[in-house]
């Protein structure tokens, strides 16, 4: 599917086109692109409509401090297809060792990294990093700062891209074209300012439903009472002022 047969099904959906197979003019249609895309910025913020995860494996470059990521850049910084809104986790690639072993980076956050006194210290292993949004580029503060060419695994979420063109191909996994063909349908009436369909709104959180719930999934979760006893004993006697034993 191309762009320009997306944006036909918002069209429709929103009542711009009144009829089966009518076509828009390119300017028309490069109007909806531009709204489109503005949806796909928004999604892009949200972490509920990523569909999946990236392991990145890239190459730590002695003293660097911080390393830029985000797309077009070239070494010693990080070139990635997007800019992360944060990162999921970290490792160390201990690669000259047999097996190859992860070591696990703690993923801190802005008041741990304002607590460091001093940020340019130096190892051989980073334990810590602190992802820094910034636009166009993050920033990765790594602690203590890399002085060996280990290699580096991060996670970061995948998001759709934005079209560059309306002949651009639309590739996504299930529910995402209707949920997008349909949430932008909702804007487009807004914007052309046509007559709201009855059952769209409806049909628009349905979609976005069904994708968000497969790319939020429950966490994982532990408890410091794990592996303590679950006999049951009866409650506290008011009147003799005793517990039962056990």
């Amino acid at each position: 599917m191309l762009c320009r047969e997306l944006l036909y099904i918002a069209f429709r959906e929103a009542r711009i086109l009144k009829r089966p197979q009518a076509t828009d003019s390119d300017n028309e249609l490069k109007d909806g692109l531009i709204f489109l895309n503005q949806q796909i910025n928004y999604w892009a913020a949200r972490n509920c409509y990523a569909y999946t995860t990236n392991f990145q494996v890239l190459k730590f470059t002695p003293g660097v401090h911080p390393y830029l990521i985000g797309p077009g850049l070239t070494a010693p910084n990080f070139d990635v297809d997007q800019r992360p809104v944060n990162i999921e986790s970290a490792s160390v690639i201990l690669d000259n060792s047999t097996p190859t072993t992860d070591v696990p980076i703690n993923i801190r956050d802005n008041a741990w990294w304002a607590a460091q006194s001093v940020k340019n210290i130096e190892s051989n292993l980073a334990t810590d990093l602190y992802y820094q949004p910034s636009y166009p580029n993050g920033e990765l503060w790594f602690w203590p700062v890399p002085n060996y060419p280990y290699g580096l695994r991060l996670e970061m979420n995948v998001f759709l891209q934005e079209f560059q063109s309306l002949d651009q191909a639309f590739i996504a996994p299930q529910a995402y074209q209707a949920a997008l063909t349909l949430t932008l349908a909702e804007e487009l009436i807004d914007i052309w300012g046509t007559e709201m369909p009855p059952n769209l709104a409806r049909r628009a959180m349905k979609a976005r439903d069904a994708l968000q719930s497969n790319n939020y999934l429950a966490p994982r979760i532990s408890s410091s009472d794990w592996g303590t006893s679950s006999k049951s004993f009866g409650d506290f006697n008011y009147m003799t002022g005793t517990v039962p034993s056990a």
